[in-house]
Parts: structure tokens; C-alpha cells; sequence
């Protein structure tokens, strides 16, 4: 597997960077707080790539909010992209041509995915997008919650961007 993901890097690193290219020329009037690659590994290894802007995510705060969700509840979601609204997915990948079924491959993937999110962070692309000043970078499996992220990351770097506690 990890010789795969290496033979992977080139061309996962172009999708990631084209794709967002082509998105933020469509939306280069938004400011983001949150880029999310959601991920669903077992299901041929797909990435999902989430953004959300400050406005999105108010709008969702007062939809649930006017629902009886608590303060708590609502702030759970601020970094789960599952609870956003369904177009903040922009574009999505699949790595593999078959089901991943084994535990020790997806997390090799993930933690994968985060030495990829690091090196992001170098790019031109990366720095043409509006951030907020807590701008935050997450990494999750699908039926993960967003500390998930947090961890694997704090193996690698403790960078602000991937904190989100």
C-alpha cells in the first residue's frame, strides 16, 4: 500500500491543487474557515473535498438553532462536513478501484492523506485562498469525528490549522 500512495503523490497532488484552482474561480469572492477532505476509505478510497464559508456556516447555525439544536450540538458541526450543506463539496476522488476493507490500510491512507495536507500547505494554491484568520485543515474518514483529524495530526505537526480544540 505504501508504495501505491507513493506512486499516487503526483497525481493526487495535481487533482488537489486543479480542483480547487477551478473552484476558487468561481467563488473568489468567499472567505473560508475550513477545508475538509471527508473521506470515505473503504469505498475505493474516496476523498471528498469540502470547503465552508463564515456566511454558510451562519446560515446553518440559525437553521439549527431555530430546530432546538443546543449551542453544543451546533458547534459539533462546525467541522463536520456531513452536516454542511451538500454543495460545499465540490469534487471528489476515488483512489482505488476495489473496497479497502482492512483497518490498518485505511489508517495508512489517512495519515497518507495528512503528510499531503503538510506539504498543501506550501503551495500557491494554498495561499490564493481566503482564509479566516482560524482558518482549519481536517482530514477524517467519514464515520470519524472531526478530533479524529486533530490526532493524526498531532503525530506529524502541531500546527494551528489542524487544531481544532
Amino acid at each position: 500500500m505504501e508504495n501505491f500512495l507513493e506512486k499516487q503523490q503526483e497525481f493526487f497532488f495535481n487533482f488537489l491543487t486543479d480542483s480547487i484552482d477551478n473552484f476558487l474561480l468561481d467563488h473568489s469572492d468567499e472567505t473560508f474557515y475550513a477545508f475538509i477532505l471527508d473521506c470515505n476509505i473503504h469505498e475505493e478510497g474516496e476523498i471528498n473535498l469540502c470547503f465552508n464559508t463564515t456566511e454558510l456556516w451562519q446560515e446553518t447555525t440559525d437553521y439549527y438553532t431555530n430546530k432546538g439544536y443546543t449551542e453544543q450540538q451546533i458547534s459539533e458541526m462546525k467541522y463536520n462536513s456531513s452536516d454542511w450543506d451538500e454543495d460545499q463539496r465540490f469534487t471528489s476522488l476515488h483512489l482505488f478501484d476495489d473496497w479497502v476493507e482492512d483497518d490498518e490500510n485505511i489508517a495508512l491512507v489517512l495519515d497518507w492523506l495528512c503528510q499531503q495536507m503538510v506539504l498543501f500547505l506550501d503551495s500557491e494554491t494554498f495561499q490564493r485562498i481566503a482564509k479566516t484568520e482560524d482558518f482549519k485543515l481536517l482530514v477524517y474518514d467519514h464515520n470519524e469525528d472531526s478530533s479524529d483529524s486533530q490526532e493524526r495530526f498531532e503525530k506529524i505537526t502541531m500546527s494551528e490549522i489542524f487544531q481544532i480544540e
